[in-house]
């Protein structure tokens, strides 16, 4: 899984979006009116690919609802070790991640977050 397909990064195309323009202004107004259309494209596949992003987070919560916490240690766990192995994660971005999901979690849920950040650090 690429990091552009990553459902954990849903957020990242909005983020960069809006970014890129200045507050105040709108896309549509940047542009000459032969963009229009195909702005309006652009959205619909930003859309589409916003709800696929989405429904694949619905499907992965379903799925560790049913299997469980445990299911769901083993599974970051083998894919921590799987990226890392490619080079294509790094102890920072683990770090970075748990820093974001943190203030969304109880005190219990982060005491578990650091047992197990602790645990990925050291593969």
């Amino acid at each position: 899984m690429s990091f552009e397909n990553d459902p954990r990064n849903i957020f990242v195309n909005q983020r960069n979006e809006y970014s890129e323009n200045p507050k105040g202004t709108r896309q549509n107004e940047q542009r000459p009116y032969t963009n229009q259309t195909s702005q309006q494209s652009n959205r619909q596949t930003s859309s589409n690919d916003y709800q696929s992003k989405v429904d694949e987070m619905k499907r992965l919560a379903a799925k560790y609802e049913r299997e469980g916490e445990g299911q769901l240690v083993k599974d970051i766990v083998n894919n921590v070790i799987e990226q890392k192995a490619r080079g294509q994660l790094s102890n920072e971005q683990l770090v970075t991640f748990a820093n974001r999901v943190r203030p969304l979690l109880n005190n219990e849920q982060r005491v578990r977050l650091d047992g197990l950040l602790e645990q990925l650090l050291k593969i």
